[in-house]
């Protein structure tokens, strides 16, 4: 973990992913960003969102002094496309109608760019999810619960109602911050924080 007087800016408004961090005993602080996720769909997702986790660290609105941004994006992907927020009430079923029963894949990519150095430290975390299939009046009562329209996928597996049978990989992935992958990529700044500047990439398999 960085030293305590590094304080690490987390791009996102999440407050699963601030729990998370809260949880890591990492000290951190909450900024804005003003990037703008566009999907593509000849990408990969582990690229894609690798993509704008980058995008998210570099418009932060980091403050003067400020040295560590952290920028996070989570994918839902299913059949060789992406589920993202669900819009509206109608978007959110037919999500979960979608992921019913299947297996699914959860992927988060996580940036931390030091501003001091100018590099960035990337990685990508996946979780296989299969989901409970589920009848029509038990998804409708689902999202009138959890209420999905900042969740990927439309689901929250942290949620009162369980709506997921079982997971390969990480947990908190699926939650938004996959802390195992984020606790290798903090160790690495800790040990190369006060290396020479370079500008550079350094990547973290999940």
């Amino acid at each position: 973990m960085p030293r305590r007087r590094w304080t690490i800016y987390l791009a996102s408004q999440s407050s699963r992913r601030r729990e998370l961090l809260k949880s890591l005993k990492v000290p951190f602080k909450i900024i804005s960003s003003a990037y703008r996720e566009r999907w593509c769909r000849k990408t990969t997702p582990e690229v894609l969102c690798i993509r704008h986790a980058i995008g998210k660290a570099r418009k932060a609105a980091l403050p003067s002094g400020g040295r560590f941004v952290l920028g996070g994006d989570t994918i839902v992907w299913h059949h060789g496309r992406g589920l993202g927020k669900p819009r509206n009430r109608a978007e959110a079923l037919r999500i979960l109608r979608r992921l019913s029963g299947r297996k699914h894949a959860v992927y988060t990519g996580l940036a931390i760019w030091d501003r001091k150095t100018g590099c960035v430290f990337t990685g990508c975390a996946r979780t296989d999810v299969w989901m409970k299939p589920v009848g029509e009046a038990w998804l409708q009562k689902y999202v009138d619960t959890i209420h999905p329209f900042d969740k990927a996928g439309a689901y929250a597996i942290q949620g009162r109602l369980k709506i997921v049978r079982k997971i390969r990989g990480s947990y908190s992935n699926v939650v938004g911050l996959p802390k195992e992958l984020l606790q290798k990529m903090l160790k690495e700044i800790e040990r190369s924080s006060d290396v020479p500047e370079e500008r550079r990439i350094v990547h973290f398999e999940g």
